[in-house]
């Protein structure tokens, strides 16, 4: 690729990495901001449900607004007003106001996600777009590792807020980067466009929704974000209330998740753009989470370090293929299809929570967990199966139409 053009994947690759920090800062400090806002602990809990809140409600909307506009100034859009809400979330003390700006942060942090793919997509070539898309799910990775691991430590020397506010000034750095970003030219997108034998028809959100390849994708994300989230969310809890590892510990093994998520991404994406194809690297990273799911079932904790290894890895391979077959799909509605699959996915996130919840509720077993997990895997792996683009460049004209 052009340099111009690996400006623009590590742009929207910075601007994901900021998203990521904005979403999941507030997560190691409830306790402290329980004790700022003199809440309790559900509505302290609150300011990540608003932000979840936002992202969802507006997933959609923004997805079809990259259709029609430019990506790049629906980026600037939500850079701008996150960077404006998060700033004031981080220096202002009145709790239903941080839970308004908390939603506004979710309803420009859509605004960064749809049209940022749209945006690599656009820029990028097709041989190129799988190791574009994966780099851009390493920067949410390591927005995530920023957070969850770095910022503890720096608390340590520095008041939370503190760090609250340098965050946002790094948005103010984006804002200041797209000076720097190339010009727009529609007629030579759509020349490539044609080039690659994609059809040029926007189609509406019912039109979308009622292609069986679309549902198949919708399918694909709701099961994998479902399965994905059991480890996210309660391999910490196993492996302290079980496993006998202190926090420090538990840190390390989800930081070497981290990690493996960060490197794996650009790797599977590479890989992808090698075949030709992004299928067998999708089916290759739910098997990733399915043996992930095994291991923890037959093993236990053992091996953990290894399991965290394959759990990260199995997110790059499964999710950046995804959105990379979205954003290849249906050419002039690449936009609305991923907003789609990742409203769709968010929701499953959501769901998959209390769900797991219940299920150790009546159980008392981590076992049955990792069990669900691998029957969501087994699902995906299933519905990943057959034709899910057309082999060398995502979708020809002729099977869009036919999908």
């Amino acid at each position: 690729m052009k340099t111009y053009q690996w400006v623009v994947v590590v742009f929207v690759s910075m601007v994901h990495f900021s998203a990521f920090t904005q979403r999941m800062d507030i997560v190691p400090f409830l306790v402290d901001l329980r004790d700022v806002y003199d809440v309790g602990y559900a509505e302290v809990g609150g300011l990540a449900s608003a932000f979840l809140l936002g992202y969802a409600l507006f997933q959609i909307p923004a997805g079809m607004l990259a259709d029609r506009y430019s990506p790049k100034l629906l980026i600037f859009i939500g850079v701008s007003v996150m960077f404006a809400a998060s700033l004031l979330f981080a220096v202002l003390e009145v709790f239903w106001l941080a839970l308004v700006l908390r939603f506004i942060m979710g309803l420009s942090s859509a605004m960064l996600f749809s049209p940022g793919i749209k945006l690599v997509s656009t820029f990028t070539p097709s041989d190129k777009r799988g190791v574009s898309i994966g780099i851009m799910e390493g920067g949410a990775g390591l927005g995530m590792l920023m957070t969850l691991t770095v910022l503890p430590i720096l608390s340590l020397y520095v008041d939370f807020r503190i760090l609250f506010i340098f965050l946002s000034f790094l948005l103010l750095v984006l804002l200041i980067s797209f000076l720097f970003l190339p010009a727009y030219n529609k007629k030579e997108v759509e020349a490539e466009k044609q080039s690659e034998g994609f059809r040029l028809k926007r189609l509406s959100l019912i039109e979308l929704i009622k292609k069986p390849i679309v549902l198949r994708l919708v399918g694909i994300s709701f099961f994998g974000l479902f399965g994905l989230h059991g480890f996210i969310t309660w391999l910490p809890t196993y492996l302290e209330t079980l496993g006998g590892f202190s926090k420090n510990q538990v840190g390390g093994i989800m930081a070497v998740t981290m990690i493996s998520q960060i490197i794996m991404g650009p790797v599977s994406g590479k890989v992808s753009d090698w075949m030709g194809e992004r299928r067998t690297t999708l089916i290759a990273g739910s098997i990733m989470m399915a043996v992930s799911s095994v291991w923890l079932l037959a093993f236990k904790d053992s091996g953990i370090y290894f399991a965290a290894v394959l759990i990260g890895a199995g997110i790059s391979w499964a999710m950046a293929p995804m959105l990379t077959i979205a954003s290849e799909l249906i050419k002039e509605s690449e936009g609305a299809v991923i907003s789609i699959i990742n409203t769709v996915g968010q929701s499953a996130s959501a769901i998959s929570g209390y769900v797991y919840g219940l299920i150790f509720e009546w159980t008392g077993h981590f076992q049955w967990i990792w069990f669900s997990c691998l029957l969501m895997f087994t699902i995906r792996i299933v519905l990943s199966l057959g034709k899910l683009e057309e082999k060398g460049s995502g979708t020809s004209r002729e099977e869009t139409e036919n999908a």
